[in-house]
C-alpha cells in the first residue's frame, strides 16, 4: 500500500464532503459514480459500488480517451471499408 497521506474537507450543511482528487482517482470514482457508505469502527467507509457494468464503465472512458476528437465512429467505419454504409 503507499503512503498514507491524510485529505481534509468539510462537511456541507446537506451531509455532502468533497473527497480529494487523488483520492476520488485512485478509487475509480468519477462524477455519477454511485458509492456505498458503510459504518466501520472509527468513521465511515466510502467506495464506489460494485456492480454488474463498473467495469464496461471504466474500459468505456479509457477508450474514449484514446479516440480521436472529430472523428466519427460511422465515418472511421466507411474509410475502413472504403464504402458508403
Amino acid at each position: 500500500m503507499d503512503e498514507l497521506k491524510i485529505y481534509e474537507s468539510k462537511v456541507g450543511e446537506r451531509g455532502q464532503v468533497t473527497l480529494a482528487k487523488p483520492l476520488r482517482e485512485k478509487a475509480g470514482i468519477y462524477p455519477g459514480t454511485l458509492v456505498e457508505q458503510v459504518l466501520v469502527e472509527g468513521g465511515v467507509l466510502i467506495r464506489p459500488r460494485l456492480g454488474a457494468f463498473d467495469g464496461w464503465r471504466e474500459l468505456a472512458r479509457e477508450v474514449s480517451g484514446l479516440w480521436p476528437s472529430g472523428v466519427s465512429a460511422v465515418d472511421a467505419i466507411r474509410e475502413v471499408r472504403g464504402k458508403s454504409i
